[in-house]
């Protein structure tokens, strides 16, 4: 099923286009209906035609393929312009337009590219106002919750978490701790075979021990 828009200056090009196509076989609707292809006479004066863009708008956010079809030397509106149009102010090729009509309504064709039209647009924003709605009422709630009811996570269990993360840091540094001349003069070498992560802890623990005084037994 196809369909055809062109603006009242088109008509001679988009009445030989109704004409050829429909001896050729097509069958046209002048409804958006799923599964229908626009074929779209596009010149100078589209751009400043409002029904022709609605047309172009609709057919675009019911998912239709679109066909340009160039009157003049005009450039395609953004809604359009990564499609590949046919230049039929020069030369006429029917034939070429039937291939790719046949190419497009086959079961198998690609999807037409989703763009952003106006009523995208609009349903992003909408969207986006409902996260944001949504991010401030989860705040308020959690600071009503943490401030009005004292609910916090559970001191145990986090205690527990830490003393578990703790033993853990621990356990790598003791490792680790130069304890010997050998280990001192090795220590950069260790230090650089380390997690990047852990490089300051371990330097810091090794720092802290050097500056640590050494208590000697009274004489």
């Amino acid at each position: 099923m196809l369909i055809l828009t062109s603006i009242p200056a088109d008509t001679s090009l988009a009445d030989r286009l109704h004409t050829d196509l429909q001896a050729a076989g097509y069958e046209f609707t002048e409804t958006i209906q799923k599964g229908a292809i626009l074929i779209a006479v596009f010149s100078h004066a589209t751009s400043k035609d409002a029904r022709f863009a609605e047309t172009i708008i609709q057919a675009t956010d019911a998912g239709l393929h679109i066909i340009p079809i160039m009157a003049d030397d005009v450039t395609l509106p953004d809604l359009v312009d990564h499609l590949a149009p046919f230049d039929f102010s020069q030369s006429y090729d029917i034939t070429a337009l039937k291939t790719r009509i046949e190419q497009l309504a086959r079961p198998d064709a690609r999807p037409p590219l989703k763009v952003r039209t106006p009523a995208v647009r609009a349903s992003n924003r909408r969207f986006g106002y409902v996260l944001a709605a949504l991010a401030v009422i989860w705040f308020i709630l959690g600071i009503v919750l943490v401030g009005g009811f004292g609910i916090q996570a559970p001191l145990e269990e986090f205690n527990t978490v830490s003393t578990l993360e703790f033993a853990t840091v621990q356990v790598y540094l003791n490792r680790n701790q130069p304890r010997t001349t050998a280990d001192a003069k090795n220590f950069i070498s260790t230090v650089e075979a380390a997690p990047t992560a852990q490089r300051p802890l371990l330097i810091a623990t090794a720092t802290a021990l050097v500056e640590t005084p050494v208590e000697t037994p009274e004489g």
